[in-house]
C-alpha cells in the first residue's frame, strides 16, 4: 500500500519572514515527488519541517494517518519518515556498515550504539542486524565498501551511504535534499534508477533537486515552490509546459 501524506496549511515563520507559507499537499499514490524552485524558495525548510527538524509555526503534517506535527526528528524517524541532507551528514570515521546500522538504534529498544560498534549486547542480535545492513548495502551498490571508513569513499559513494542509512530506517516517506548535487551524469542516472525502484516498493519519495532534467526524468508528480508558496503542481510534462514556471525557473528557451 502506498504511503498517505497529508500536509495542511503548513507555515514556517522566522520573525517576519515566511520561509514556508500555507503549503498544502495531499498524496496517496506513492511514487516520486519532485520539488523544485530557486534558491531561497523554502524547499529545505519544508523538508526540515516534514522531518521534525524545524517545528512549524502552524499547520499539520500527517503520514499514514499519524499526526507528526512538531514531533521532533527522533519520533518522526521512528514513525518511518527518514531523510538525507543537502550537505552530507555521515560519520566519516565509522565504517560504511556501521553508518547504515545506526538508524536501527533509533527504531529498536534492543539495540544501542554499543551494539553497532560491537561493544555490547547479544552476538546473535548484532549479527542479524549486520546481515540486514549488508543486504541493504548490496542493494545500493556499496557491498564491496562495507568495512571501509565512510570518509575514504569518493563523494558519489558517500551520497549512497547517506541514502542507504535513510533506507535503513524502513521509511514510508523518504525525503531527499539535493541527492544529485555534484554527481556526474552516470552517477545521477544510477541514483534516479534506485529512487524509482524504492518508490515501486511502496515508499513515497519526496526529492528536492536543482537538476530539473533529473527531476522530470524520475518524478511522477512535480511541485514548484516560490517564496515558500506552492506555485505549480502537476506531471513533469505539465510543469515543463507551464508558462509561469518556464518564465520563472526553466527559461523561455527550455
Amino acid at each position: 500500500m502506498a504511503t498517505s501524506v497529508e500536509v495542511s496549511a503548513l507555515t514556517v515563520r522566522y520573525g517576519g519572514v515566511k520561509a514556508v507559507d500555507d503549503f498544502t499537499l495531499s498524496h496517496s499514490s506513492g511514487g516520486v515527488i519532485g520539488l523544485i524552485g530557486p534558491n531561497g524558495a523554502g524547499k529545505t525548510t519544508l523538508l526540515n519541517a516534514l522531518s521534525g527538524v524545524t517545528p512549524p509555526t502552524s499547520g499539520t503534517i500527517r503520514v499514514n494517518g499519524r499526526d507528526l506535527t512538531g514531533a521532533g526528528p527522533v519520533r518522526t524517524a521512528r514513525l518511518r519518515v527518514t531523510r538525507t541532507f543537502q550537505n552530507l551528514q555521515i560519520f566519516g570515521s565509522l565504517t560504511v556498515l556501521q553508518n547504515v546500522m545506526l538508524p536501527r538504534t533509533a527504531r529498536s529498544v534492543h539495540l544501542s550504539l554499543g551494539h553497532v560498534l560491537g561493544l555490547a549486547g547479544s552476538r546473535k542480535r548484532v549479527e542479524a542486524e549486520r546481515r540486514t545492513a549488508g543486504e541493504l548495502l548490496d542493494r545500493v551498490g556499496l557491498g564491496p565498501y562495507a568495512h571501509l571508513p565512510a570518509e575514504s569513499l569518493a563523494y558519489g559513494l558517500q551520497r549512497r551511504v547517506e541514502i542507504a542509512r535513510a533506507l535503513a530506517g524502513d521509511p514510508a516517506l523518504l525525503l531527499l535534499d539535493e541527492p544529485l548535487a555534484g554527481l556526474a551524469r552516470a552517477e545521477s542516472a544510477g541514483l534516479t534508477a534506485l529512487f524509482t525502484d524504492i518508490a515501486a516498493e511502496g515508499v513515497t519519495v519526496l526529492m528536492v533537486e536543482h537538476d530539473v532534467a533529473g527531476v522530470f526524468a524520475v518524478s511522477d508528480r512535480v511541485l514548484v515552490l516560490d517564496h515558500g508558496r506552492l506555485l505549480a503542481d502537476g506531471t513533469s510534462e505539465q510543469i515543463a509546459a507551464d508558462p509561469v514556471v518556464r518564465a520563472a525557473y526553466l527559461g523561455e528557451e527550455t
